[in-house]
């Protein structure tokens, strides 16, 4: 990802040098400043995202920069939008939700910093085991009964969140056109705070790869009962 807003080159540096702080990353913050891409500009806060080879492999991060003295515009200041996005990421840590997790903050005279990861490398990171060894589900049902009624359950249900996904993503399509933010594939955007949330979980290849490798599997059979009907019609002709 490139950069296109306009983020003063000493405000990334100093993003860079947290991120080596809070990670223990015994590198220049000025090599790395470069690889820290801007995804959100305020007048009181910043947002980056950085990919680092990591001892759990490639891990996504995101930085959280905020001039404390800086007004917002409704009404409050950087230092104001610090301690609640602070407060509402620990709350989301505490239970579980969806959503970035934090890994440090820090504050200085005029500007407060916040780290976060997406769930999977948080877990990995605290040497957690990945949250599907944790406890038994549906998918350690032996065959019989119980796992034919979670496959149909399972069908019905990703059937409705699918078509609902494929929904909103038509609504912010429609929306991001209607604010002429859409001129072409590929260009940089600037995230709002849950739109940051929702790449940083993307971008985490664990985040969705049940999920993917679903779809797989169901695309290539359905194609192969496709292809097997066509062959019995000609058949039978």
């Amino acid at each position: 990802m490139s950069d296109t807003l306009d983020i003063h080159p000493d405000e990334r540096l100093r993003a860079a040098a947290f991120l080596c702080e809070a990670l223990g990353i015994d590198l220049d913050p000025a090599d790395l400043a470069p690889d820290v891409n801007v995804i959100k500009s305020d007048p009181f806060a910043r947002v980056y995202a950085s990919e680092l080879e990591s001892t759990v492999g490639v891990a996504a991060f995101l930085i959280y920069q905020y001039l404390l003295t800086a007004p917002a515009t409704d009404g409050r200041t950087g230092a104001d939008i610090f301690r609640a996005d602070l407060e509402t990421l620990e709350i989301a840590a505490e239970r579980e939700t969806p959503g970035p997790r934090i890994l440090a903050h820090a504050t200085t005279d005029d500007e407060a910093y916040i780290l976060a990861t997406t769930p999977a490398v948080h877990r990995a990171l605290m040497g957690l085991p990945p949250e599907s060894s944790v406890e038994a589900t549906e998918g350690d049902l032996l065959p019989g009964a119980d796992s034919a009624a979670a496959r149909r359950e399972s069908a019905d249900e990703l059937l409705r969140l699918l078509k609902l996904s494929n929904d909103q993503a038509k609504r912010w399509f429609a929306a991001m056109r209607a604010e002429g933010r859409l001129a072409s594939e590929g260009e940089d955007l600037e995230f709002g705070q849950e739109e940051s949330a929702l790449a940083l979980f993307l971008i985490d290849s664990s985040s969705v790869q049940d999920l993917l490798r679903l779809l797989s599997v169901m695309v290539d059979a359905a194609r192969r009962q496709g292809d097997r009907s066509s062959l019995s019609g000609k058949q039978d002709d």
